[in-house]
C-alpha cells in the first residue's frame, strides 16, 4: 500500500471514532472514555504521518540532489508543503487541537469547567481534523509522485551508465555512520528517559516508587564509552 492509502484508512477510522466519541459523550454513556482516548491516538498519528512522511521524503530527495546528480527542481517542490505552510498549520492543529480536547475532558474534574466546554473543544477539533484532509492527502501525493519520479530517473540513468560499462551514479558516495561518541551518548541519555517515564507517568511523580537501578548503571557504562570515544576519535568521524 501506498502511504496515501495508509493516510485514508487512517481517516476513516478516525472520523467514525470522533462521531462514535461525540454520541458517546452527549448520551453520557461509561464507555465515552474508553473510546476518546485511542480515538485521539489515532487523529495525532494521522496528523503527524503526514509531517514525518513529508520529511523523510525531502531526505531522500535532498540525498539523491546531492549524491546522485538528481536537479534541486525535485527538491524545490518537496519544501512547497513546509513554505506554503497551510497544510503544515493543519496538521499541527489538528494534532494539538484533539489533545487539548482530550485534557477538557478532565476540565469539570480539575478546573471545575462546564462540560460543555469539552464538548465544544472535541467538536471543533474534529472540524480541524476534516478540514485539514485535503491539504494533508495533497501532500503526501505529492511527495509520493516525486519520489516515484526520482526513482524513475534514477532507474533510468543506472541503466544507461551501465550500458556504457560505468557503476551506479552514487558509486562514490559513502554513506554516514554514526560515531562511537554519539552511539555512547544515546546510552547515557536513554535509561533516565525511562527513568523518568516511569516517575512521571506511570507512579505520578511518587521517585520513592522507582529504583534508580539498572538505570545509573547503563549511564555510567555509556558515559564511560563517550569518555573513551572523545579521547580515541575514529578517523573520519563526526563526533
Amino acid at each position: 500500500m501506498r502511504m496515501s492509502q495508509y493516510y485514508l484508512s487512517l481517516l476513516v477510522l478516525s472520523i467514525l471514532g470522533l462521531v462514535a466519541t461525540a454520541l458517546g459523550g452527549v448520551l453520557h454513556r461509561p464507555w465515552h472514555l474508553s473510546l476518546a482516548l485511542p480515538t485521539a491516538m489515532l487523529v495525532v498519528g494521522m496528523h503527524s504521518l503526514v509531517i514525518v512522511f513529508v520529511m523523510i521524503g525531502g531526505r531522500l530527495l535532498r540525498e539523491a540532489s546531492n549524491n546522485c546528480g538528481l536537479s534541486h527542481e525535485y527538491l524545490e517542490q518537496s519544501n512547497v508543503f513546509f513554505k506554503d505552510r497551510t497544510g503544515l498549520f493543519f496538521c499541527v492543529a489538528g494534532a494539538f487541537s484533539i489533545v487539548i480536547a482530550a485534557v477538557l475532558g478532565y476540565g469539570n474534574r480539575a478546573f471545575g469547567l462546564a462540560p460543555d466546554v469539552h464538548l465544544i473543544a472535541g467538536v471543533l477539533a474534529g472540524l480541524v481534523s476534516l478540514a485539514a484532509a485535503p491539504f494533508e492527502l495533497k501532500a503526501l501525493q505529492r511527495t509520493e509522485a516525486l519520489l516515484d519520479t526520482t526513482r524513475e530517473t534514477l532507474d533510468t540513468e543506472d541503466r544507461d551508465r551501465a550500458a556504457r560499462g560505468l557503476g551506479p551514479v552514487d558509486e562514490r558516495h559513502i554513506a554516514y555512520k554514526d560515531s562511537k561518541a554519539h552511539i555512547a551518548l544515546f546510552i547515557v541519555i536513554a535509561p533516565w528517559l525511562i527513568y523518568l517515564y516511569q516517575v512521571l507517568i506511570v507512579w505520578q511523580g511518587d521517585f520513592g516508587r522507582v529504583s534508580l537501578h539498572p538505570w545509573v548503571e547503563a549511564s555510567a557504562v555509556g558515559l564511560i564509552l563517550w569518555i573513551r570515544a572523545k579521547r580515541r576519535p575514529e578517523p573520519g568521524s563526526q563526533s
